[in-house]
């Protein structure tokens, strides 16, 4: 589903008990934060969906505690360097609950030291 419309029909029709919109792939916080309260005001799990680096989870968590109401986030298990190594300090997890960090912005501030082993050489035409 793309677009607060197609996540409202869907909602509305009630074949969803989860509902897991994307920050990273349509709408941002601007999208998904007004379909994460109709999801919740609808009784829905809201569950933000993000299998990426750790910019885009620490954003998702956000999402998810600013709408709210049940559900949880999705987190990739597999091992991601980009999403240890940008989102530090990650936030502490105790059985199963994350506590965001009250510093501004995301909470993190990403060693770009330890990510310089992933820059690549490039040409521009």
């Amino acid at each position: 589903m793309r677009g607060e419309e197609q996540f409202a029909e869907a909602i509305a029709c009630g074949a969803f008990s989860v509902v897991q919109p994307d920050l990273g792939k349509w709408g941002g916080f601007s999208g998904c934060i007004p379909v994460g309260r109709r999801a919740v005001s609808a009784g829905r799990l809201f569950c933000p969906h993000w299998l990426g680096g750790g910019i885009g989870l620490l954003a998702s968590m956000h999402l998810k505690a600013s709408v709210g109401g049940a559900g949880y986030m999705e987190v990739d298990s597999n091992p991601n360097p980009l999403r240890e190594l940008l989102a530090t300090p990650c936030p502490p997890i105790d059985n199963g609950t994350v506590t965001l960090s009250n510093r501004p912005g995301l909470g993190v501030a990403p060693d770009m030291d330890a990510v310089r082993t992933f820059l690549t050489k490039h040409h521009y035409r």
